[in-house]
């Protein structure tokens, strides 16, 4: 069954996460501050300045977390999904802290701004004057706070789109840097006796796009740690082609998912009912 893909007008769940935590904990710091009768507009700014350092060492204790984890894991075949998962993240976790920070700090700013000018169009409020002349200072007062109410609902809203939005940026300059490298290195065919050198993953560019998914701002290649054995066969044409390793049954045979393989003297099956053959299949 085909998987239906994400709706290109919702932010990813990362995005919806990072929005989330940016609001509730910049809404954390104004009201830590705020009493009767305080500047709201200073102590937001005090708070929105404070908010890049938070979110710089959330960064830097996640990363730290994640490798701690893939230091420590033991090393048993039942955990290799969970240090698959850990690794990826552990890709997408690799780049700056800062520059987590740095997206945070944009992002309030600019989910504030447009809060601020869409509420106060939306709700407009009587001024001193018109208050004291109408004896409407009640009424002005109560707009006044419904408008500050409103305010961290508008950023949770915006917040998740400016995150996805950056997220589109920085995969189409991955997919723009990574086809501008491929027609300046011409590529290299390699024969299927080629199966001890290693080599980078094929499926470098779909991981890359689930790192920037789950966050990641610098896309990072992802390479074997060491070669892989040939002990993968093919049924083309009433006979078996083979040995090949995983990589070259994506590269060479092109299997799709009803493609028969097997592993060494194993039964033959689709390879769309092997897990570990999943990244490998080509789509048709």
């Amino acid at each position: 069954m085909k998987i239906p893909s994400w709706p290109a007008w919702f932010p990813y769940p990362i995005s919806w996460l990072r929005g989330f935590g940016l609001v509730y904990i910049l809404s954390a710091l104004v009201k830590s501050q705020l009493q009767s009768g305080d500047n709201f507009l200073v102590i937001f700014i005090g708070a929105w300045l404070t908010v890049p350092f938070v979110f710089t060492f959330f960064h830097w204790a996640i990363a730290a977390t994640v490798k701690f984890l893939l230091t420590y894991l033991p090393a048993h075949p039942k955990l290799s999904s969970v240090r698959q998962y850990l690794t990826d993240r552990w890709t997408g976790l690799e780049r700056s802290h800062w520059r987590e920070g740095l997206n945070a700090f944009i992002v309030s700013f600019v989910a504030f701004l447009i809060s601020v000018l869409v509420i106060a169009y939306l709700l407009p409020v009587p001024s001193k004057a018109e208050a004291s002349e109408f004896d409407t200072y009640l009424l002005r007062r109560n707009i006044l706070v419904l408008r500050r109410d409103l305010i961290p609902i508008g950023m949770l809203l915006l917040s998740p789109y400016l995150y996805q939005y950056d997220l589109w940026v920085r995969h189409r300059r991955a997919v723009k840097s990574a086809a501008k490298a491929k027609k300046q290195k011409p590529t290299k065919t390699r024969s299927p006796a080629a199966t001890n050198l290693p080599a980078p993953n094929p499926i470098e560019q779909e991981l890359n796009q689930l790192s920037a998914d789950a966050g990641a701002t610098r896309m990072r290649p992802v390479r074997q740690a060491a070669p892989e054995v040939a002990n993968w066969y093919v049924f083309r044409s009433g006979k078996a082609e083979g040995p090949y390793t995983a990589l070259q049954l994506w590269e060479i045979q092109k299997i799709t998912a009803r493609t028969k393989v097997r592993r060494g003297e194993g039964d033959w099956q689709r390879a769309g009912e092997v897990s570990e053959l999943t990244k490998y299949l080509t789509q048709q």
